[in-house]
């Protein structure tokens, strides 16, 4: 095995093992159904909307990935209706998620999370839960 096949067969790791390693952590915050609506658990409800934004992102990822819809990502205005803050103060969210490098940009108003960085937002979002389960 040469040195290209071993780092992709030893080092390399897809989207999909990060999500599938994650899945009982993400599971408790939400439930997908079969149209692809997320609806978050109790809990995560009473997270801040910024946090909540972010379980949106993941919830969407895994929507993605059991093909309940065809995109992973969101558009901005998915939230003007789901959170109680204006538009703008949405948007400046979704900069911070970005800053954070949870959250990609994608054209003008779409986002989509950043996968790789997945295991960090779920302990942020444990965290202001009061720790994990």
């Amino acid at each position: 095995m040469d040195l290209n096949e071993r780092i992709n067969e030893e080092m390399v790791v897809d989207d999909a093992t990060i999500l599938e390693s994650e899945f009982d952590r993400v599971k408790k915050l939400f439930d997908l159904h079969s149209d692809g609506t997320i609806n978050l658990d109790s809990r995560t409800r009473s997270l801040d909307a910024e946090l909540q934004i972010l379980v949106y992102f993941i919830g969407q990822r895994f929507a993605s990935e059991a093909d309940l819809v065809d995109d992973p990502e969101l558009e901005s205005s998915f939230f003007y209706s789901r959170i109680d803050k204006s538009d703008r103060t949405v948007r400046n969210y979704l900069q911070k998620l970005r800053e954070a490098g949870y959250l990609s940009k994608e054209g003008q108003s779409h986002h989509e999370l950043l996968v790789e960085n997945l295991p960090e937002a779920l302990d942020e979002i444990e965290d202001a839960m009061g720790g994990g389960e």
